[in-house]
């Protein structure tokens, strides 16, 4: 364990070391809000801001710490749009076991916790799997620092996906256990997939199912034998629905997310098939440090290194165990048929669609599993050969490591000679000779001193040489003062308490992360209601007014131009350096009020919606037209995401109160301690019908989503937890 903590220590050391982010975080200062920041003479690359971790989960990271600090459960995010659902997204992975720390450290220090957690959680899950397919200590450790070096882990420590993979060996040990016909183990995979679903990638999720349920038949196919086969489907089967009965509390709602989630059918950037036979060899990371490339290809990097380990094992495999060569076999099968499925259905899987099916970045999650099992047994048979085998296994050795190796460094010049400089590809491709002479070097030292220590300790530090190297560029570290930092701009909007709107610039800054609230939504979640929207909005920016956005942030084009229409009632607070105008806008609809007339609709209309016009409510009984007095309203402090107190301050006649926040199920309302109906105004904001002389109307996010898989996840977890200890109490001692 102490040597599996290697790999953390050396991703992490510059955080641990100077205090900051592991994370490239420094395209934010080329943005205006934190340019001020920038030091001088620093060159900040181009784009780098557009990152998904700057845009969507650092704000939902410091999100999440606010919570905890509020003694809140993060369900409902006020900060970005008019606010939206936080939990039932499930990419925010409010409840992945690696997101604890956000709840209990401050934000630097809680990325360097969960990183270190992913890395040695893989890493152990990996080294326990090796030593129940009894391998060696110090051949199980190989298989864990294999497992830790891979792209998901190493290179992309903070996507979703990196929640998800370091449960994947103890899935894959746990499905061959029923292989062998011990089906009371169900439970406690069900309890692994549910560790493994509760991360942030349901997509991932979907495949690692779907890849268990291949491993079955090819195994039995391999076998060349039927049994135990429908009883460990019938076991599997039950696995899964334990496991999405323990996750119902994040699967509910967010079923219910994406009901509310607008259908949408776009093709996402593909990746050339040359090109993705390169990145097998060539890591992306070198190639493109800043992005600008496929999802998919960031996860596919495998090494040339590796293709001397499948060479040493196509030379080895013959002598070695059948049950372990055929286990082993059945796992690079099926991770093979996975990888290679896309090269042929990588335009079908590259769209978005409105559930969460798995695209190519899901296929290749399961390689580096496959690898990390493959090493560990090419150097164990390795080790167990006599010196006759040892010839016999060098000449093959060479043919095969001639005709990967070769091929795959061909391959990799010729598809990726123009996207990279001569001078650097050739560096590279020195430091790929050089970790193969190493590995040369290795097995002659193990061919005169066959030691499981040395080939086991020795090849773990080539393998973390070729991940350092591989993975070099997408290793990254913000110094602290240089992370989302405090800017007289960002003072300034926190200063004007008011829900930010304006230039389209405002799309690309995550003012989340600093607790400011925006109408736009950088993170690129959005709902059906609010697209509609805002796209009327485009058209007619006056809209905005009625979602309470009263500071506007303007270029001088802006106010010339598509805000024209507005600069009789526009008062300027600040003009930035970069030419940014914050202005307040006087005409602005407060965030809570009183409307007495309006016209019914079943169904929101975006065209036939006006500032002035009538306001359009889903439900009541208001009348079209009204000109007596309007009640004062007020929102009491201190505000909760997720609970908003409206005082009436003089009593009321008959009406409905608009609090100009996003509608969605699950939020609940009293009016002086009664249950009232939600209703939706405009289409997307929250309205109650208050009676004669109402005091105080209170909203309450609490939805039955939440609540009932809630009680699911206790219930099936609890049942989950007494089978998989009566079945330990029961086994052999």
């Amino acid at each position: 364990m102490a040597l599996l903590c290697v790999a953390p220590f050396v991703l992490l050391f510059p955080a641990l070391s100077k205090g900051g982010a592991p994370a490239s975080l420094e395209g934010v200062l080329s943005l205006a809000p934190w340019q001020e920041a920038r030091p001088v003479g620093a060159v900040i690359p181009d784009g780098s801001a557009d990152s998904s971790l700057v845009l969507r989960y650092y704000p939902w990271y410091s999100f999440m710490g606010q919570s905890a600090r509020s003694h809140e459960l993060p369900l409902w995010n006020p900060l970005e749009g008019f606010g939206m659902p936080f939990l039932a997204l499930w990419r925010t992975r409010a409840l992945s076991p690696f997101s604890i720390p956000f709840y209990l450290l401050p934000l630097g220090g809680a990325l360097v916790a969960s990183i270190f957690l992913k890395l040695l959680v893989g890493g152990a899950c990996a080294y326990v799997v090796a030593r129940r397919f009894n391998y060696a200590p110090p051949l199980a450790l190989l298989a864990g620092v294999v497992f830790q070096f891979s792209s998901p882990l190493f290179a992309q420590p903070l996507e979703p996906l990196a929640d998800a993979v370091p449960w994947f060996p103890l899935l894959l040990g746990w499905t061959y256990r029923l292989l062998h016909g011990d089906f009371r183990v169900w439970p406690m995979l069900a309890l692994v997939m549910a560790l493994a679903g509760l991360g942030g990638s349901p997509e991932a999720m979907v495949a690692g199912m779907a890849f268990l349920l291949l491993v079955l038949p090819v195994y039995r196919l391999r076998d060349r034998r039927l049994t135990h086969i429908l009883g460990a489907y019938v076991a599997l089967f039950g696995a899964i629905a334990g496991g999405l009965t323990v996750i119902a509390v994040q699967l509910f709602p967010y079923i219910e997310y994406k009901a509310q989630h607008p259908a949408a059918l776009e093709k996402l950037g593909t990746v050339p098939v040359w090109t993705e036979l390169a990145y097998l060899v060539y890591p992306v990371m070198r190639t493109a440090p800043a992005g600008g490339t496929s999802r998919a290809a960031l996860c596919m990097h495998v090494g040339g290194l590796f293709l001397l380990i499948v060479a040493l094992w196509l030379s080895v495999h013959r002598l070695s165990n059948k049950n372990r060569r055929r286990r082993l076999e059945t796992l690079l099968i099926t991770a093979l048929a996975f990888g290679t499925a896309p090269l042929f259905l990588g335009g079908l899987l590259e769209q978005t669609r409105e559930w969460p099916w798995p695209r190519t970045e899901h296929f290749y999650l399961f390689w580096p599993l496959a690898l990390s099992i493959l090493a560990a047994a090419s150097a164990e048979e390795w080790l167990q050969l006599d010196i006759d085998g040892c010839k016999a296994a060098l000449r093959r050795f060479a043919r095969w490591a001639a005709v990967l190796w070769g091929g795959g460094l061909l391959t990799a010049g010729l598809a990726l000679r123009g996207s990279t400089a001569p001078g650097a590809l050739r560096h590279d491709i020195l430091v790929e000779i050089g970790l193969a002479l190493l590995f040369a070097v290795l097995l002659l030292v193990t061919l005169l001193r066959p030691k499981r220590g040395t080939m086991g300790y020795g090849l773990a530090i080539i393998v973390m040489l070729s991940g350092l190297w591989a993975y070099g560029p997408a290793r990254a570290w913000t110094p602290a003062d240089t992370a989302f930092p405090e800017t007289s701009f960002i003072t300034r909007l926190r200063d004007a308490h008011d829900r930010v709107a304006g230039s389209g610039a405002l799309r690309r800054w995550p003012l989340a992360a600093q607790g400011i609230a925006q109408v736009y939504n950088p993170s690129g979640v959005t709902l059906r209601r609010y697209e509609r929207f805002m796209s009327r909005a485009a058209a007619d920016p006056s809209l905005m007014r009625l979602g309470a956005a009263g500071a506007l942030l303007l270029t001088r084009q802006d106010i010339q131009g598509q805000f024209a229409v507005l600069r009789p009632a526009l008062n300027i607070l600040e003009v930035f350096p970069s030419g940014a105008i914050l202005l307040k806008d006087l005409d602005v609809r407060p965030r809570a009020r009183m409307i007495y007339a309006g016209r019914k609709v079943e169904h929101f209309e975006p065209l036939a919606l006006k500032l002035d016009g009538p306001p359009q409510i889903e439900g009541g009984t208001l009348p079209e037209k009204d000109d007596g007095p309007v009640a004062a309203v007020s929102i009491a402090e201190p505000y909760e995401s997720d609970r908003v107190v409206v005082h009436i301050a003089e009593g009321t006649r008959p009406g409905v109160l608009v609090l100009a926040d996003m509608w969605y199920p699950g939020w609940q309302a009293t009016v002086d301690g009664n249950a009232v109906p939600v209703l939706a105004v405009d289409g997307v904001f929250r309205g109650v019908e208050v009676g004669q002389g109402a005091r105080e109307v209170v909203f309450n996010y609490s939805p039955a989503s939440f609540r009932v898989g809630a009680a699911v996840s206790l219930g099936g977890a609890a049942v989950l937890l007494l089978l998989a200890i009566v079945y330990r109490r029961r086994l052999p001692r």
